[in-house]
């Protein structure tokens, strides 16, 4: 079941996704994403996002792809429309699973040896996480698989990952109210990174704040009084 915090998120996909079936021989990718951003920016929603803020509503069409596909079972019916407007999206999708099955090497020469396809593949696994289509294992076992790469380009690719999604969940939790206080902060940042099993750079503060305000719209504060300094 998809979290009350997502759940209008995916409302909004869902319903982009009864328009795309209807009017998608008309529409191209960057007709997609205007949409998209204008039915957030209609409901007050933000795009998932890390430090980098570049392409914000370019990179949600991954969040709709994973509700396309793997929330409401479009793919199979309906591959004509992703063919032609989410075309990246399924190499996107293709490539996470040769990061699931282990072989890190072929995913990151299947990326076309670029890191930032690399993380847009990673990106596809965390949002079927986030939307409760998969489990938290799946994100855990892939992170792990490519830190085994002997390619320094895709170790630093696992632990950048593993920084960001360690800062979103902490954020994701202080939004959520599961994180009211500073130890339970620390004890859950320190769980997160027990349970990816790798060793990356632990998110900073700043971090944890800049995502808790700009995805979840998260009050300074709140964030004061559970990160203990001013954000």
């Amino acid at each position: 079941m998809v979290k009350e915090i997502y759940r209008e998120r995916v409302k909004v996909l869902t319903d982009i996704w009864s328009l795309l079936t209807n009017s998608w021989e008309s529409l191209n990718r960057e007709d997609v994403i205007e949409i998209i951003k204008g039915a957030y920016n209609k409901r007050n929603i933000k795009p998932f996002r890390g430090f980098n803020a570049d392409g914000l509503y370019e990179k949600e069409l991954i969040s709709l792809f994973v509700v396309g596909k793997y929330g409401l079972g479009l793919f199979e019916d309906n591959k004509p429309i992703f063919d032609k407007l989410l075309v990246k999206e399924e190499e996107y999708d293709n490539i996470s699973k040769i990061i699931l099955n282990g072989n890190a090497d072929e995913a990151y020469e299947k990326s076309g040896n670029n890191k930032e396809t690399l993380a847009r593949a990673l990106r596809t696994i965390f949002t079927q996480i986030v939307f409760s289509f998969e489990s938290e294992d799946k994100m855990y076992k892939s992170l792990r698989n490519l830190n085994t790469s002997n390619k320094d380009e895709v170790k630093h690719t696992a632990k950048s990952f593993s920084r960001f999604y360690t800062a979103f969940k902490l954020a994701e939790g202080i939004a959520e109210g599961t994180i009211r206080d500073k130890l339970t902060y620390i004890a859950t940042k320190k769980a997160l990174a027990i349970s990816i099993g790798i060793e990356y750079p632990l998110p900073k503060m700043n971090y944890v704040a800049l995502i808790a305000k700009e995805v979840f719209n998260v009050n300074k504060k709140t964030l004061t009084k559970i990160l203990g300094t001013k954000v």
